[in-house]
């Protein structure tokens, strides 16, 4: 063989090695090969979970408001002072005496209680010594004070034998137990502004 022939199977045997290497680095890696492996740098996305829909909206989120109307403020019972005077007390019924004792004992804000009387213009309860009257101080500003009073015994009404209770023109009975309002009588006093009626059961 000659010298030329033998640099054209050189030639050839070189330009087929050259070949198979070029196909065999140009392959794609598998998926399975290391990452530590591959020089390419790699970024990975954390994608946002997505929420699972289910068909209805997403709540909204709800704000806690205060009711516009504050309540009457409750008043706590005070045992501190002179108790109240109660007007014709001996003549009063023993559930009756009952009902100015517990408000003479607890609600010492109170100065006067109006028990027995010879005449009532819409009842007999006064007469019958079965009623009295808790007269509110400055009761203008007290409404508070009376709302404590009346709505102890319509709680309690069971325990002290309560008929019916009426303060600030307003009337709660055990036959229909919820406060309805009542008809206009004239000033402070006939609509019960000024006091809290209290009724006992014969």
């Amino acid at each position: 063989m000659n010298i030329s022939t033998r640099l054209s199977v050189s030639a050839a045997s070189a330009a087929a090695t050259l070949t198979l290497a070029v196909g065999t680095f140009g392959m794609a890696a598998p998926a399975s090969a290391d990452p530590a492996l591959d020089p390419t740098p790699t970024t990975t996305a954390t994608a946002a979970p997505t929420p699972t829909s289910t068909g209805a909206p997403a709540p909204t989120p709800t704000l806690t408001t205060s009711p516009t109307t504050p309540k009457p403020k409750a008043v706590k019972k005070s045992k501190k002072g002179p108790k109240a005077k109660v007007l014709n007390y001996k003549r009063l019924t023993s559930r009756a005496k009952r009902v100015a004792n517990k408000v003479r004992n607890d609600w010492r804000r109170i100065k006067v209680i109006g028990g027995w009387r010879a005449g009532s213009r819409y009842s007999s309860d006064h007469p019958a010594g079965r009623a009295v009257d808790v007269m509110i101080p400055s009761w203008k500003k007290n409404a508070s004070l009376g709302y404590s009073i009346a709505r102890y015994f319509t709680r309690h009404a069971k325990h002290y034998k309560i008929h019916y209770v009426i303060f600030r023109k307003k009337i709660w009975t055990v036959q229909n137990p919820h406060w309805r309002t009542m008809a206009n009588r004239g000033g402070a006093t006939a609509n019960h502004f000024d006091h809290v009626h209290i009724s006992v059961k014969r």
